[in-house]
C-alpha cells in the first residue's frame, strides 16, 4: 500500500489572530495591551524568539504548573478516604498504585485481578511502577508513581498542544484552548486520559498531511488507551465515502487493526486471561454516576423507583451508540457541504461521551483538541469548561459523602451532584447543536469564513467531488459569488 502524499508549499501565510475577531478574547486582552495591533503580519513578520508555538509551549507549562499545584493537598498528606475527595485532589495514579500492587504486578502481564484501566494505560502504570523501587518504602513510591505520572502527562500536554497548532495551520493560536485549559489544570492529572486525547490528535495532524496509514496506525494505538478512536475511526470511514476516498480509508482501517492485533499479540501470549478478563469486568461494571444510566438510578433510589440493572443499562448504551454512529454517518453524507474533519469528529466523540455507560467528568480532556480545532470560540467552549468543572467538583464532594460518610459540611448529597451532572451534558449537548449548526450554516464556521475548505482535510480534500451537494446550495453559491461582485 502507498500513501498519498500532499503537496509542498513554503510560501508564506499570514497566522489569524483570535483575540482581533474574538469578541471575549479582545475584552480579555486589555489588561495586557490589547489585541495585537494591525502592523503585525503573524505567519510573515518575523517575531523573534517569542514565535507562536513557544508562547503555547510557555503557557501550556505554566497550566501544568498550575496542574500540580491543585494536587498539592495529598501530595503532602497522602491520597486517604475522604480526604481526597472532600479537598478535590483525588487521583486515580496513587489509588491505583495501591489497589492493584503496580509495585510487584505489571498489568496485562503478570496474572491477577484486572487491571480497571485501558492496556496502554496499564502499560504505563507498570513502566513507572518499575521506576519507584529507588523511592523506598511506604508513602514514598505512591508519591514517586504520581509524580512521574504527571510528569509525563505535561510532556504530553506539551507535545499535543505543538500538534494541534500545527494542525490547526492559519489558527495556530487555537491551541491556547488546549495550553490554557481550565479542565486540564483540574483533571489532567486525574487519570490516564490524556494520552488517548494526544495520540487522535496526532492520528488527526498525520491525516492532515495526507498520511492515511499513519493516521491508522496511531488511532490503533489510542485504541489501546480508550474506545472512543474506533468511532473518530468511524467518522473518518464515512467522510471517505462521501469525498469518495474509498482505498485511503481501507488503508486507515486496515492500518487500524494490523496495530491493535499487533500490540494485543505480546499480552494474548504471556497472560491469555489478561484482556478477556479486562473487557467481562467493564461489561460486568455498575454505570458510572455521572453517566445517564447512573444519574437514573440515583434518582431511582432517592424516589424509591425500579432502578437500571447492567444488563439494561448496556444494551441501552449500544441502542444510543448505534444511534449516534448513524446520525454521525447521515452528517458526513447528507449535509449540504462536506463538514469539516474536526467538527464531525467532534460529534462524533462527544456524543459517545453522552452515552456512554462509564462516562466521567474527566473524560472532557478527549474533547478539549477536537473543541480547538472544531468550534474555536472561547465563550462556549469557557462556559462549557465551567460546567465540567462544577461537574468534577460535584462528584468529589458527592464521593466524600457516600465513600467517607463525612458531614455535609465538606460533602454534597445526590440532588446537588445530579444538578450539576445534568449541567455539565447539557453544555456538551449544546456545543454538539453549535457544531452541527456551522456545517449547515456555514457562514457561521469561523475555520470556513477565510476561505479554507478544511485545514485537516488531507485525503477528502481535491476537486470537487461530492454528489449530495444539491442543485439548490449551487444557486446559492452563485447568487452569494453575485452579491460579492455587486458589493466589490
Amino acid at each position: 500500500m502507498q500513501e498519498s502524499q500532499g503537496p509542498r508549499t513554503s510560501a508564506k501565510h499570514e497566522i489569524v489572530v483570535p483575540s482581533r475577531s474574538d469578541t471575549l478574547l479582545r475584552n480579555m486582552t486589555e489588561v495586557v495591551g490589547g489585541p495585537l495591533g494591525r502592523r503585525t503580519a503573524p505567519g510573515v513578520t518575523k517575531p523573534g524568539f517569542f514565535t507562536v508555538e513557544r508562547v503555547l509551549i510557555v503557557m501550556a507549562a505554566v497550566a501544568a504548573v498550575i496542574a500540580v499545584i491543585t494536587k498539592s493537598h495529598c501530595r503532602t498528606t497522602g491520597w486517604t478516604t475522604p480526604d481526597q475527595y472532600s479537598t478535590v485532589c483525588w487521583s486515580m495514579f496513587p489509588n491505583s498504585f495501591t489497589e492493584h500492587r503496580l509495585g510487584t504486578l505489571f498489568p496485562f502481564f503478570a496474572p491477577g485481578p484486572p487491571f480497571e484501566q485501558p492496556m496502554l494505560a496499564g502499560w504505563i502504570a507498570g513502566a513507572t511502577a518499575w521506576l519507584t523501587g529507588p523511592a523506598g518504602e511506604g508513602v514514598g513510591p505512591q508519591l514517586a508513581f504520581f509524580d512521574l505520572n504527571a510528569a509525563l502527562i505535561a510532556m504530553v500536554w506539551i507535545i499535543t498542544v505543538i500538534i494541534v497548532a500545527r494542525t490547526a495551520r492559519r489558527r495556530m493560536w487555537d491551541a491556547a484552548i488546549v495550553a490554557a485549559s481550565p479542565v486540564l489544570m483540574l483533571t489532567a492529572y486525574v487519570s490516564w486520559d490524556f494520552w488517548a486525547a494526544a495520540l487522535v490528535s496526532l492520528a488527526i495532524y498525520f491525516f492532515a498531511r495526507r498520511r492515511t496509514l499513519w493516521a491508522g496506525a496511531i488511532l490503533g494505538v489510542g485504541a489501546m488507551a480508550a474506545p472512543y478512536p474506533i468511532i473518530v475511526l468511524v467518522a473518518f470511514v464515512a467522510l471517505g465515502i462521501r469525498a469518495r476516498r474509498v482505498s485511503e480509508m481501507l488503508e486507515m482501517v486496515g492500518a487500524t487493526a494490523v496495530t491493535w492485533l499487533l500490540l494485543l499479540a505480546p499480552v494474548m501470549a504471556i497472560n491469555p486471561p489478561g484482556f478477556p478478563e479486562y473487557l467481562k469486568k467493564r461489561l460486568a461494571s455498575e454505570p458510572s454516576e455521572s453517566s445517564i444510566y447512573g444519574g437514573w438510578n440515583l434518582v431511582a433510589e432517592r424516589m424509591g423507583w425500579q432502578g437500571m440493572d447492567i444488563g439494561t443499562s448496556n444494551a441501552l448504551a449500544v441502542v444510543l451508540l448505534a444511534i449516534v454512529v448513524l446520525g454521525v454517518a447521515a452528517l458526513a453524507l447528507y449535509a449540504p457541504r462536506r463538514p469539516r474533519v474536526a467538527q464531525l469528529i467532534f460529534v462524533a466523540v462527544a456524543g459517545f461521551m453522552v452515552v456512554n455507560k462509564g462516562t466521567e467528568p474527566w473524560h472532557a480532556i478527549w474533547l478539549l483538541p477536537l473543541l480547538a480545532l472544531a468550534l474555536p470560540r472561547w465563550r462556549p467552549i469557557l462556559l462549557w469548561q465551567a460546567a465540567i468543572i462544577g461537574h468534577f467538583i460535584a462528584l468529589m464532594l458527592f464521593r466524600s459523602k457516600v465513600l467517607g460518610d463525612i458531614s455535609s459540611q465538606h460533602a454534597i448529597d445526590s440532588p446537588y451532584f445530579m444538578l450539576a451532572s445534568m449541567a455539565a451534558g447539557a453544555a456538551t449537548c449544546a456545543l454538539i447543536a453549535l457544531t452541527i449548526r456551522d456545517m449547515y450554516v456555514l457562514g457561521n464556521d469561523v475555520v470556513r469564513r477565510g476561505g479554507v475548505d478544511d485545514p485537516q482535510g488531507g485525503v477528502l480534500l481535491g476537486p470537487p467531488n461530492d454528489p449530495v451537494v444539491s442543485l439548490r446550495d449551487q444557486i446559492q453559491d452563485q447568487i452569494q459569488d453575485t452579491g460579492n461582485v455587486e458589493h466589490g
